[in-house]
């Protein structure tokens, strides 16, 4: 497998293709607003407290993104890594 060489870019260059990248992001996943879990989804699902959630995210077991001090997850990313950690 050959490696391909990244043009030079400037940070302007970088900055529209992330904000490019992310504007399309939901309709590659198909994302909908109740695709997104927050701490109380995830915790009632299992059966756990927001403290052992923490936990399984500082471990980086549970994905998570992080906006305004809250945490959410998308139900899709969640269910997946789920599936992960059991088979591990």
């Amino acid at each position: 497998m050959s490696k391909k060489s990244l043009p030079h870019l400037h940070y302007n260059d970088v900055q529209h293709y992330y904000e490019q990248a992310i504007a399309e992001l939901p309709s590659i996943l198909n994302i909908q607003k109740s695709d997104i879990l927050t701490d109380q989804d995830v915790c009632e699902y299992l059966q756990i407290s927001v403290k052992t959630l923490r936990k399984f995210c500082r471990e980086d077991k549970i994905p998570y993104t992080r906006l305004g001090g809250r945490y959410y997850y998308i139900r899709q990313v969640f269910a997946l890594n789920l599936l992960k950690l059991c088979n591990d």
